[in-house]
């Protein structure tokens, strides 16, 4: 019997270029939280997030969120902005 060689999964991790739609939102300490289980819950299709900005006590962080979907981007959009 022949024995197939272990592979690792291959990591792709797309760069926010590759999506169809962008958006930037601002959040205070703690709230993004919020938004991550909303996305992981209500979006269908890739979605991908990057931190801009750290917040602070005195700032909120930056946030922007990368879909390729045209309805979770809307969605997103009409839930967060």
């Amino acid at each position: 019997m022949m024995q197939l060689a272990h592979q690792e999964p291959k990591l792709h991790i797309r760069q926010g270029e590759s999506f169809r739609h962008a958006w930037e939102i601002r959040r205070q300490f703690g709230e993004l939280d919020r938004v991550l289980e909303w996305c992981k819950t209500e979006l269908v299709d890739e979605w991908r997030w990057q931190l801009i900005r750290t917040s602070t006590d005195r700032e909120p962080g930056r946030y922007c969120f990368y879909f390729d979907s045209e309805r979770d981007y809307v969605a997103f959009l009409l839930q967060w902005s």
